[in-house]
């Protein structure tokens, strides 16, 4: 019995519980901060002649949106409020200058109205453009039924955390007075008295400003100052107002609100408002759909790599004794000694002859599992547990390092393995063996073991440690490809060790697995008020509670956690975007319709081999280079199934269940092909030629044996070599 291949042990039991528990998830973009979406470009006359400046601005939920880019967009005079509306709060009729309308952006001081109001009153006046600039003074107000003042508060007005000092209280006027106070509470100058009681502060306080608290020392001739917030909020609209506001609205922080108003002072600035530029095309979409594609092929084409290698094998040895036999070079006896070996593979006359050929034996059945429709029911009822386990109990954490583990013993299978073996081979160094285990699903430890899968698993902890210390991910380069190294290799690893046989379980694990999808992303917010369960396991508990202003501030804080995505998909950071986000796709979107793939890799693969083994080489090579094969439609299937979720993802503007389109597309395309040529009923039960494959590569099973003598049972003298080929 001749042994072509030989194959270590995976030991990937692991992986493939974690890919059962871990298959479907749904992801979501979040926003953990409020981004500057529009920018001002300033022109001024400066000591050295024409000089220019650019602020980035947050903009307006009302008003017209600005135009991308500043060559599109005019420059217009910086315009200060009328001295008796200075806060543009009162309301007004009409220009006080008509002549200046429509000529200038106004830049309007924050605090005791609305912005709409602010934008209304400045349209009215005829501004082009409204710049609200935040203010010390915004943040104290007074109690209008005992007239005490209201100071900012700690943590969202100011940290005492970031900067502390004690002022005079002779030294600021209460109730707060901006045009005595602002100049001694900010700004980077010796007048600072924050700066100048504490001189740490500057050091430790960004804003350089600070905000007096209700807090005084003990003998109250100080006031105890902190360090202000001084960050970028959203401008919300007013629901009063009923007019249409068509002027566009930003916002400055206090810091920069200072320098538009000493350029203001001492120049004539040019002020040209413009959104930021942005990419026209979300390119991470198109390399996300690519990257999925090619990982289904590879994953799917190397499931049959054993019966590629088997054809080689055979064809090559064939090809060697025919040339032998050309060039007259045996004996007699050789001949017949080869005729005897070739008998098996040449002259395949029965089933009973085949199934004695074995070309690996070597392969573990404890390697490979075979799905039937009870590991399609079961499947499904393992993946809702483990959903909803997650949803009620929020273990995160856990489910990260679980997919650590089994992904790092993917890449070592996957990469690491083969190269190192390689170099060993380059090197001539000869593995040994290290450590003898007499458990069969482990085997002996190599040194080829040990050095692949220490390189592995420092990778893998490598990308878990940044995983959990670090908030803002997507700028490491190397967290997102290893997160996508790591999806590829547990896609071949599942692939490899999970298959599907027939189209009739194939259409059971995906129809029923595009119902869970549907359901636990859409069906469940109506029995979990409002809570979609796919979505808030996916995002890690759902987005976060606290306001993106908060969490910009403390993002550590607990209610600041979530919409973290689980690190089972492909991600891919968007590029040329400053608003940052991902592209991801999921890997039970790659693994579920790749099972099918899978399928008709292996289909093809299996008819090969068998023209090979009976001698056929024209069916070898038809199947092989034409149009017989059902592995590449079934690729451009998945490319066009996986374009179309992208597609409605952008059109629909929300996320969609991928599955809703590769099912469809992936046993529609299937089904057809067998239809048209005549081979659905073969499809659907499961090709026998795929069984007869795997006898031959990993020895006859009892079920196979059982199949063979009821068939021989029913037809005694259908013993031909067609029963090789479905």
């Amino acid at each position: 019995m001749t042994t072509f291949f030989s194959r270590r042990p995976h030991r990937n039991s692991s992986n493939i519980c974690l890919l059962w528990l871990t298959l479907f998830l749904f992801t979501i973009s979040y926003a953990d901060a409020i981004l500057q979406t529009a920018q001002l470009d300033i022109s001024f006359a400066g000591s050295e002649g024409a000089q220019s400046h650019t602020m980035l601005v947050s903009q307006a939920s009302f008003g017209s949106p600005l135009k991308m880019g500043v060559e599109k967009n005019e420059g217009h005079r910086l315009q200060l409020p009328p001295v008796e509306n200075p806060l543009l709060c009162q309301n007004v009729t009409g220009p006080t200058n008509p002549s200046e309308g429509g000529n200038y952006i106004m830049l309007v001081p924050r605090g005791q109205c609305t912005f709409e109001n602010k934008a209304w009153n400045a349209q009215k006046l005829g501004a082009v453009g409204l710049i609200v600039r935040g203010t010390l003074a915004s943040s104290y107000s007074l109690n209008e039924t005992t007239s005490e003042t209201i100071f900012p508060s700690n943590k969202n007005d100011y940290d005492c955390d970031k900067g502390k000092a004690e002022i005079p209280t002779s030294a600021v006027v209460i109730p707060y007075d901006s045009n005595n106070n602002d100049p001694v509470l900010s700004g980077d100058t010796s007048s600072n008295l924050c700066m100048k009681e504490s001189p740490l502060f500057a050091n430790s306080c960004d804003s350089k400003a600070c905000f007096l608290t209700s807090n005084f020392t003990e003998n109250k001739a100080n006031y105890v100052a902190c360090c202000a917030w001084d960050l970028h909020i959203w401008l919300y609209n007013d629901p009063s107002i009923s007019v249409n506001v068509d002027i566009p609205a930003v916002y400055a922080t206090m810091e920069q609100g200072q320098k538009l108003l000493k350029l203001y002072e001492t120049s004539s600035p040019l002020v040209t408002m413009s959104a930021r530029v942005r990419a026209p095309y979300n390119f991470s979409a198109i390399l996300i759909w690519l990257l999925g594609v090619i990982i289904a092929a590879i994953a799917a084409y190397s499931s049959a790599t054993d019966y590629r290698r088997a054809t080689q094998v055979i064809n090559r040895k064939q090809e060697q004794e025919q040339k032998q036999e050309h060039q007259g070079l045996e004996s007699d006896e050789e001949k017949d000694e080869q005729n005897t070996e070739r008998l098996p593979l040449t002259d395949a006359s029965t089933t009973e002859n085949a199934s004695l050929i074995s070309l690996g034996t070597s392969f573990p059945h404890e390697e490979s599992l075979e799905l039937n429709a009870g590991h399609a029911f079961g499947f499904i009822v393992l993946a809702s547990s483990g959903l909803l386990t997650l949803f009620f109990f929020k273990i995160y954490s856990v489910v990260k390092v679980m997919y650590t583990l089994g992904c790092s013993n993917a890449v070592r299978q996957v990469i690491f393995l083969p190269l190192f073996s390689f170099i060993f081979r380059q090197m001539k160094i000869t593995d040994r063996v290290v450590y003898r285990s007499n458990i069969e699903d482990i085997g002996d430890l190599t040194l080829l073991d040990i050095i692949s899968g220490i390189t592995s698993y420092i990778l893998g902890f490598g990308w878990l440690y940044v995983a959990f210390t670090t908030h803002n991910r997507e700028p490491s380069l190397f967290f997102w490809m290893m997160q996508d190294i790591m999806g590829a290799c547990i896609c071949v690893v599942f692939l490899g060790s999970i298959k599907l046989n027939s189209m009739r379980v194939a259409s059971i694990l995906l129809l029923m697995a595009f119902f869970y999808d549907i359901f636990f992303v859409f069906v469940t917010p109506l029995l979990f008020k409002g809570q979609s369960v796919m979505i808030t396991v996916a995002t890690s508990g759902g987005p976060p509670k606290a306001d993106p202003l908060w969490c910009e501030k403390y993002p550590n804080d607990s209610n600041c956690q979530g919409g973290d995505p689980l690190p089972m998909l492909l991600t891919v950071p968007r590029i040329f975007d400053y608003q940052g986000g991902s592209s991801m796709l999921g890997l039970g979107d790659i693994v579920l319709p790749g099972l099918l793939l899978s399928f008709a890799a292996r289909l093809d693969a299996a008819k090969q081999l068998m023209g090979v083994i009976s001698g056929n080489m024209h069916n070898y090579k038809r199947i092989c280079c034409s149009h017989n094969s059902y592995f590449r439609p079934m690729i451009v299937a998945y490319a066009i199934g996986l374009l179309m979720a992208n597609a409605a993802v952008y059109l629909m503007n929300m996320g969609q269940p991928a599955l809703l389109y590769l099912v469809p597309m992936c046993v529609g395309t299937m089904s057809f092909l067998g239809w048209r040529r005549n081979e659905l009923s073969m499809l659907w039960e499961g090709p026998k030629i795929i069984r007869t494959a795997d006898a031959l590569l990993y020895g006859p099973d009892e079920d196979y044996h059982d199949e063979q003598n009821a068939e021989i049972n029913d037809n005694p003298d259908d013993r031909n070599s067609s029963n090789l080929v479905a």
